[in-house]
């Protein structure tokens, strides 16, 4: 299915990826932030027969996005009461575990965790604690996708025009491997995981919170700072200002009142 906002389409459950059609059942993987949220809310409203597994990732290094997982869980739940939305998993991880943050730095010095940006090698993953918590989430789809036999739906966007983001003053706090220009590969991976937003930006996430009246009452359950105290937030629990997800969500929104 086709769904158009703010000027950019993508095609839910395409027929290229899905030949037999939208499935039965899908994983989710509810970060607490505004894109995941958003796409189970489409996943909701536009295919009611679809079985909904959702989970979370419970970082000890980061509690409130797993509080703002429920909060959000909770009120799709309550906005679609046919059942279709399943009781939200929760699964720990932990960021800076010495082994995983081992795993990570060997990951991102293999050639696979690299990427050439004009001319210059950078790593996928901005940061090694980004890695661990990305490598450890993996884990946890893979066995995820093994006890529902479907694949997880995640709420991964494409990252603003690396122009915009140089002018705005928030490029090089981005992950590279969602820049415009290197998401082809991130369409489909391993059967595992799907991402539907890839292809688009934020602001096609901020039009359907606009469009679909839920600036009021899902907006506000939601969250996207990234940085903690650890990372230099000041002003934590409240958001940084200053961290990628901050100035992404500022720069989709273009209003003051939404950061």
């Amino acid at each position: 299915m086709k769904i158009t906002y703010a000027n950019q389409t993508i095609d839910l459950f395409d027929k290229n990826t899905f030949p037999n059609g939208p499935p039965n059942k899908i994983i989710v993987s509810l970060s607490g932030g505004l894109d995941s949220a958003s796409l189970m809310y489409l996943i909701a409203t536009h295919f009611p027969k679809i079985e909904i597994y959702p989970f979370n990732s419970k970082d000890e290094d980061g509690p409130l996005d797993t509080k703002s997982a429920i909060k959000i869980h909770k009120f799709l739940q309550n906005k679609f009461p046919d059942g279709k939305i399943n009781d939200l998993e929760l699964f720990d991880v932990k960021t800076s575990d010495p082994k995983w943050i081992k795993i990570a730095q060997e990951a991102m010095d293999s050639p696979k965790g690299k990427i050439i940006i004009n001319g210059k090698t950078e790593t996928i993953w901005r940061t090694v604690k980004g890695a661990s918590k990305a490598i450890q989430c993996r884990h946890i789809r893979i066995n995820l996708t093994k006890k529902y036999n479907t694949v997880v739906a995640t709420g991964m966007s494409q990252n603003p025009p690396i122009k915009e983001m140089k002018e705005l003053g928030f490029y090089d706090v981005a992950e590279r491997k969602r820049d415009p220009d290197k998401t082809s590969n991130l369409s489909f991976m391993d059967g595992i995981t799907y991402t539907p937003y890839i292809f688009v930006d934020k602001k096609f996430v901020a039009d359907i919170y606009i469009k679909n009246n839920l600036m009021e009452e899902l907006y506000p359950l939601t969250k996207s700072c990234a940085w903690g105290i650890s990372d230099g937030n000041i002003n934590y629990p409240d958001p940084c200002g200053k961290c990628f997800w901050c100035n992404e969500k500022k720069w989709a929104f273009n209003r003051k009142n939404y950061d």
